[in-house]
């Protein structure tokens, strides 16, 4: 049975949350032993795993060699979400009946999101699983300032296949015993009438006096937007979570002003950073990069994608994760899809020693070549939202001949401008902003906001669509 690191190494003699502050030594010789506990599991329970940890051999094996669980994980190669996608029944351990009830019982399922199939890939949750999300939520809380005073609005929408963002925000109000408002937005049903439009989300922000806003970047931006053209105020308003695609500092800015907008500017904007397959991670204050708040839990490497190698901290590479306590669905070096350096000295801004992500994460799908020039299209978009009169946009990409992969490549802004706004003057601003970032002269389109992300519709914006065919 896994324990606290409190009662598995009393030597600690430390609070459960003072792990952030723990050496690397503490840290290390905990996560051995749950290491060494999960690749046994996922020895004999994992489809996927059970045949690769056979070959490179048990963690007994590898201490009988004089070596560890570290060494034993080193040896597995990455698991992309390519290999997810592909068979996502494989990565659901199988447990037995001498596994404890807790590990074996199904709590609920998330699905994630992004896929091209249509079909998004099942993550099983058990009750162990749930209760270590509560132990992290309650913990994320504590770093960020929340007590069981908050109104959280959840934000995040109901669709078929349940975002784990949405069930996860549910989890947190529970782990530290707030109130939570759900906004219930998203692509109405035909049979179920149970969703609400963005005014009745916003008019139920405003009846409940929220204090948390918490949903993806894109919809609270929209929602903000949206109150302050109807003049509804929402003082209370003391934080803004926003996930599910990238912000830049411009984008912060944005939201800042935003919530000036409807009465809340002294709101703090937390830019959270995870994953469905993962969970998140936490910033301690400007500039100072995401903390891993459960380093008990799940384990962060930055990797090189093409030989697996670990690389030193301050190098960039691919996010990886492992978990260390997971029992439904489990991964091992999992490559979650992002660019990024990581740290492990201690934090100037908090002083706690957890590893923590220290550059914005890079989407590596939205590092494309355009007309042979690498171009971060997320920064691109990013640079457009920080316009003043933008309340929605899109950068496409095309062929200046469509259809014709010769013919070269071409950049489109979609914008929807704000109401009464100077569109020729926002238009030239574009692209002057465009040809700044990125050395290229796009073409402007003024289009409707909902023709480029309409929540009814939408779980999350697509910022970066790529029209372009690749030749054979």
């Amino acid at each position: 049975m896994w324990e606290s690191p409190v009662t598995a190494h009393p030597q600690w003699n430390v609070a459960e949350d003072d792990i952030l502050h723990a050496d690397a030594e503490q840290v290390a010789t905990l996560r051995s032993r749950l290491l060494a506990d999960q690749l046994t599991v996922m020895s004999r329970a994992s489809p996927r795993y059970g045949a690769l940890l056979a070959r490179v051999g048990s963690v007994d094996s590898a201490r009988r060699r004089g070596s560890s669980a570290f060494d034993v994980l080193a040896e597995l190669p990455l698991t992309t979400k390519a290999d997810f996608l592909r068979d996502p029944e494989s990565f659901r351990l199988r447990l037995g009946r001498d596994d404890s009830h807790e590990d074996r019982a199904l709590a609920y399922l998330i699905y994630t999101t992004g896929t091209t199939s249509g079909d998004p890939a099942p993550l099983y949750v058990t009750t162990s699983d749930d209760w270590a999300y509560l132990l992290h939520a309650r913990r994320c809380a504590r770093m960020l300032g929340l007590g069981d005073q908050e109104v959280i609005a959840n934000l995040f929408p109901l669709t078929p296949f349940p975002m784990g963002a949405r069930i996860r925000a549910d989890r947190t109000a529970a782990a530290i015993g707030a109130s939570v408002v759900q906004g219930h937005t998203g692509r109405p049903h035909h049979i179920w009438p149970v969703h609400r439009r963005l005014d009745a989300a916003i008019d139920l922000m405003a009846a409940h006096r929220v204090t948390v806003l918490w949903g993806v970047a894109g919809f609270v931006r929209r929602l903000l937007v949206r109150a302050g053209e109807r003049g509804v105020a929402l003082p209370t308003v003391r934080w803004c979570f926003i996930t599910g695609e990238a912000t830049s500092a411009a984008g912060i800015a944005d939201l800042n002003d935003r919530l000036g907008s409807v009465g809340a500017p002294h709101a703090r904007v937390v830019n959270r950073y995870g994953s469905t397959e993962g969970w998140s991670l936490i910033p301690c204050g400007d500039g100072h990069g995401w903390h891993n708040p459960t380093p008990e839990l799940m384990m962060l490497e930055v990797v090189d994608p093409e030989t697996g190698a670990t690389l030193p901290d301050g190098e960039v590479g691919h996010l990886a994760l492992t978990h260390l306590r997971t029992r439904g669905t489990a991964f091992l070096r999992y490559v979650v899809g992002d660019v990024v350096a990581m740290s492990r000295e201690i934090c100037a801004g908090c002083g706690r020693t957890s590893e923590r992500v220290v550059t914005p994460p890079v989407r590596r799908s939205h590092l494309l070549k355009v007309n042979g020039t690498l171009v971060n299209v997320d920064a691109l978009a990013d640079a457009v939202r920080g316009l003043r009169g933008v309340v929605e946009h899109r950068v496409v990409l095309e062929h200046r001949v469509a259809g014709d992969a010769m013919s070269g490549d071409h950049v489109v802004v979609e914008l929807a401008p704000e109401r009464g706004g100077d569109v020729e003057s926002l238009m030239a601003a574009t692209t002057e902003t465009v040809r700044a970032v990125a050395h290229l002269t796009p073409t402007v389109r003024v289009v409707a906001a909902d023709d480029i992300y309409a929540p009814i519709r939408d779980a999350k914006p697509r910022r970066v669509v790529d029209r372009r065919v690749r030749p054979d």
